[in-house]
């Protein structure tokens, strides 16, 4: 079975391009240009991966990373964060965010190939995604 990823970033541009990718490597890959739309695919379909950016409009990747993690706890170890901005981490940021796989924009698909691979060997959590509040 194909891995399913989801893409998380409001550059429609950016996002056609990962999506030729990811599918390129065998994935099946569903998108969203904000965090409510990914809330809505996240209701309705179970995610290997989810590739995150920190920067859009209604509310920062940091803060929406937290919210999946409370929401789908299995998935807190199968988020890669995306930015163009070179200082996004921030000292405040709680352990478990800095230890998140960080593709600085722009990155090269061999290099997006190679974190994906790596975040969907690594052991994932026990259970499945949860539709109910934490």
């Amino acid at each position: 079975m194909s891995p399913r990823i989801l893409i998380v970033d409001d550059e429609a541009p950016l996002r056609r391009t990962l999506e030729r990718a990811l599918k390129g490597m065998g994935c099946d890959v569903v998108s969203a240009a904000d965090a409510h739309l990914a809330y809505q695919l996240l209701d309705e379909t179970d995610v290997d991966l989810i590739l995150l950016d920190l920067h859009m409009p209604q509310m920062s990747g940091a803060t929406f990373y937290l919210a999946l993690t409370r929401r789908w706890p299995r998935l807190a170890d199968r988020i890669v964060l995306m930015t163009g901005d070179t200082f996004a981490e921030q000292d405040d940021w709680p352990a478990d965010l800095r230890r998140r796989p960080l593709l600085l924009k722009p990155f090269t698909l061999e290099l997006l190939r190679n974190v994906v691979l790596a975040a969907l060997e690594g052991p994932p959590r026990e259970g499945r995604a949860s539709n109910g509040p934490a």
